[in-house]
């Protein structure tokens, strides 16, 4: 069950935020307690969502420091915070209830029994009013899921069940209609005020119901602080500034119309003011001076108030801060609430259920059966003989280069769909990115080969490429080169963000080695002679037809042509042995180096993408 919190107050002050040359936060400080539900107001680029994630630790602060009940907020009492970003981010095709249990099983300590985090998702489940969809997948673009309150909602329970005493909310309202965005920030309320939680929400523009629900209020302007006080107490305030609004008129709606308010349009601001319910009232100063207070006047008493306001309601601290910074390289280090062997099966456990779907799809069923069909039709029973080796080399390549394609297709597109999960729980520190490189790579492993095991067995023995010993070599193979694209592919979906650029990178790789790899191509020139040894289609095609043509009859030179042997045109012989003929078709080692040289390879490639994973930081 959801437990009590006990009482917290967050202090950040002074908080510096830059990229490159342009600062986006000016000093923003501010406080938030249990209990209370802070919103942080502002027009689009007011630097809200910086102030979250600043807060949240994800981007680092230029200077500034914050505060936990007065003590740093350093890496321990980091697991008090939650945050719940903008952007509903999840897997597909996983439904809420996975998506929930999935969430507490890896998020929660192992210590908790499993029965009481079931019992914490229920509890939540009610809270949030999801009862009716538990069992609906989250869907997306092409497949009908949750509708777009329910996915807020559920991304606010995944944050909810690692209880947190401080919860981060990025723009709740966005995309729901009023009615929905009334009830979800009525359900935040609620939440804060019953379990003593402290919750931070920015808000863009909400309803007059959602802003009487605010207990504090802080407004941002171009990255600074403009008010920071009771919600309550904001038009009050701006009335002492000279600005006043209707009685009868959204509060949120005139505070943005005055933070919006453009400096090279205030003559037509001052024409259409009444229209706008925004009626300047002079300032005592000005009055008593005899003159009227200016557009500028009071946009600068504006600015200054804000500080002046914070002064007021935040009190010294005893002076036990942290550097931003300081604290951000700390918490890179904080430990992980499950083990790595759970963290394994949990990861195993949901990506399965999510490329379960679209890797045995039905189209790519029909597509397999299909090109089966076709290879098996136009290579039926191909004959065992010397004038039959170009139809044998073209049905091993035509076989490994389908495969190729398609998983180098099917594994970019599955990790680009869960690339923004994987930010997501990385920047939350919900588990080892070792954790899910293996579990990805193991759990669609038996995915990915199921339909090349179908489709190799039936080509096989349509088109008589061998006996039983020749079947498991020939499995064998077309199972080691779908695990060399597999790797190859995932490299390139990390390291290359755009679908389109990385799969056409992994598609010249393939031609490449299609064109080089001494099919196509068995006489290139003899400054291109080695570029074969570096392409990936040439080990598996060179091991397939080594097996294939081990075995073949020694042939009389009469029978063959020799501008294809050269042994027959070059020397004094009259037959040609299956190692004459390997060598004329450019297949010139053993086939335990052809091999080797894969699993070389894939052990390569799959530590080379752990690796880069870490680094690209996903």
């Amino acid at each position: 069950m959801e437990r009590i919190s006990r009482s917290s107050r967050l202090d950040f002050r002074n908080l510096v935020v830059s990229i490159k040359s342009k600062t986006l936060l000016h000093s923003v400080s501010g406080l938030a307690s249990s209990g209370d539900l802070l919103a942080v107001m502002g027009p689009s680029g007011a630097g809200k969502t910086t102030l979250l994630n600043a807060l949240a630790r994800r981007i680092p602060c230029d200077s500034g420091t914050i505060t936990l009940n007065g003590m740093p907020f350093n890496k321990e009492q980091r697991g008090r915070l939650g945050y719940v970003s903008q952007t509903d981010v999840f897997l597909s095709n996983l439904t809420l209830w996975e998506t929930l249990y999935f969430t507490a099983m890896i998020r929660i300590p192992d210590d908790v029994p499993k029965q009481e985090k079931i019992a914490k998702i229920q509890a939540i489940v009610e809270i949030l009013g999801l009862q009716m969809c538990l069992h609906t997948i989250v869907g997306d673009l092409c497949h009908r899921g949750l509708s777009g309150g329910e996915k807020k909602r559920a991304n606010i329970a995944c944050e909810i069940l690692t209880d947190p005493d401080i919860l981060l909310v990025d723009e709740p309202t966005s995309g729901l209609d009023s009615s929905s965005a009334n009830s979800l920030m009525l359900q935040l309320k609620q939440y804060a005020t019953k379990y003593n939680k402290t919750i931070i929400a920015s808000v863009h523009q909400p309803s007059s119901q959602i802003f009487h629900m605010f207990s504090n209020l802080l407004l941002l302007k171009e990255g600074k602080m403009v008010y920071f006080g009771l919600a309550d107490k904001v038009l009050q305030h701006f009335v002492s500034l000279g600005l006043t609004c209707d009685k009868h008129h959204n509060p949120a709606d005139f505070l943005l119309q005055v933070l919006t308010a453009d400096r090279s349009t205030k003559a037509d601001d001052e024409g259409n003011r009444a229209n706008h319910s925004l009626h300047p009232i002079p300032f005592g100063s000005d009055i008593e001076n005899g003159h009227n207070p200016t557009e500028n006047d009071r946009e600068r008493r504006i600015w200054t108030s804000g500080v002046e306001l914070l002064s007021v309601m935040i009190k010294s601290s005893d002076g036990s801060t942290t550097n931003c910074n300081h604290v951000l390289e700390e918490e890179m280090a904080s430990r992980w609430p499950t083990s790595l062997w759970n963290q394994f099966k949990l990861l195993s456990w949901r990506s399965y259920r999510q490329s379960k779907g679209r890797l045995l799809h039905k189209f790519e069923v029909l597509l397999t059966a299909f090109i089966a069909a076709f290879l098996s039709v136009i290579f039926f029973q191909v004959e065992d003989s010397i004038i039959t080796v170009r139809d044998r080399m073209g049905l091993v390549m035509s076989s490994l280069l389908f495969w190729s394609f398609r998983i180098e297709i099917l594994t970019i597109l599955g990790f680009n769909a869960d690339r923004a999960v994987l930010s997501k729980d990385y920047a939350a520190g919900t588990y080892r990115m070792l954790a899910y490189y293996l579990a990805k790579m193991a759990s669609e492993m038996p995915l990915l080969l199921v339909l090349p095991f179908l489709f190799n067995t039936v080509v096989y023995w349509m088109t008589g490429l061998g006996g039983v010993d020749g079947y498991f070599v020939f499995l064998c193979i077309g199972t080691l080169n779908c695990l060399l694209m597999q790797s190859v592919a995932h490299n390139l979906a990390v390291l290359i963000k755009d679908v389109k650029l990385s799969t056409m990178t992994g598609n010249v790789l393939i031609l490449g080695g299609l064109v080089l790899g001494g099919f196509l191509n068995i006489n290139p020139p003899e400054w291109l002679f080695w570029t074969k040894y570096l392409t990936l289609a040439h080990y598996p095609y060179a091991a397939a037809m080594t097996y294939i043509l081990k075995d073949m009859d020694a042939v009389w030179c009469n029978q063959t042509s020799v501008g294809i042997y050269f042994k027959c045109k070059s020397e004094a012989t009259e037959f040609l042995t299956s190692r004459d003929i390997l060598l004329g078709i450019g297949v010139d080692l053993p086939i335990y180096c052809y091999i080797s040289t894969i699993v070389l390879a894939i052990f390569i490639f799959n530590v080379f993408g752990y690796y880069a994973l870490k680094w690209k930081g996903e």
